[in-house]
């Protein structure tokens, strides 16, 4: 039996789309700058993922109306409007794997799925955690495989040496050594953050800035702030059950490790 499978909605036409990935991780960056992209950018959802290594939950609508719907991952297009500019995937979700085996398995099916679609360019979204509440900058650094990658995105400012990341958990880094597999060109872009907040809309900026600029699309700052706080509570309500979820799986006598360095 399959444990992980894409429903296809729709099949849309592209032309070397730019793949996004923005699932839930530190601050929930790449999940709130996935998201305000979509919205912003009228994005139609084409594709969807279900697993059976998603934490087993069933959410509830927040409207009380007693509908529920699984928890699933979720693939948007958008179709660039003028000559010489990008199509877009966009992957947004709900929650990531609870366990490694899970975490690897979806990353594969990813990979497989968009490598269809002839991608010109693989793009990771997360937040690198600082430890500091306020350092007065609001850098995006980046992690990739090749040195042609890296020195690409170092010219347009991203920041990937002297960044002490120890490892990098779940879809964000998981995706990219998946995607150069077949030779994709993939990157992993971070915002930086304390790591002490749920959610962090100056983080966010911060990539969204970067991707508007980098991508050659208008994005509207302004509701950024709003859309995040729309979205902090369904986050915090998946995170506290996953959270819950997890520590009744742990043996009593395990210890997690606190010194993870960076959780995608």
């Amino acid at each position: 039996m399959k444990t992980t499978e894409i429903k296809v909605l729709k099949k849309p036409e592209l032309k070397d789309p730019i793949f996004i990935e923005g699932l839930p991780g530190v601050g929930y960056i790449g999940r709130n700058a996935a998201g305000y992209m979509i919205d912003t950018l009228k994005a139609e959802k084409f594709a969807e993922i279900h697993s059976f290594h998603f934490p087993p939950v069933a959410m509830l609508d927040s409207d009380k109306s007693g509908k529920m719907n699984a928890l699933k991952n979720e693939f948007y297009f958008y179709k660039a409007k003028k000559k010489g500019d990008n199509d877009l995937i966009i992957l947004i979700g709900d929650a990531q794997s609870m366990d490694p085996v899970g975490h690897y398995e979806i990353a594969k099916e990813i990979v497989e799925f968009i490598k269809d679609f002839n991608p010109k360019q693989i793009i990771t979204l997360g937040g690198f955690a600082t430890g500091k509440l306020d350092n007065g900058t609001q850098k995006v650094f980046g992690a990739a495989v090749t040195d042609k990658t890296i020195k690409t995105f170092e010219k347009e400012g991203i920041v990937f040496k002297d960044t002490n990341i120890g490892q990098i958990i779940g879809a964000s880094g998981l995706i990219v050594l998946e995607a150069e597999k077949y030779s994709m060109d993939s990157v992993c872009l971070m915002g930086e953050t304390s790591g002490m907040l749920l959610s962090d809309p100056k983080a966010t900026e911060s990539v969204l800035e970067f991707l508007a600029k980098y991508l050659n699309i208008k994005i509207d700052m302004s509701k950024i702030e709003e859309k995040v706080k729309e979205t902090s509570d369904v986050i915090k309500k998946i995170e506290g059950l996953q959270k819950k979820l997890t520590s009744q799986m742990m043996p009593k006598d395990s210890k997690q490790d606190e010194n993870l360095g960076y959780i995608g």
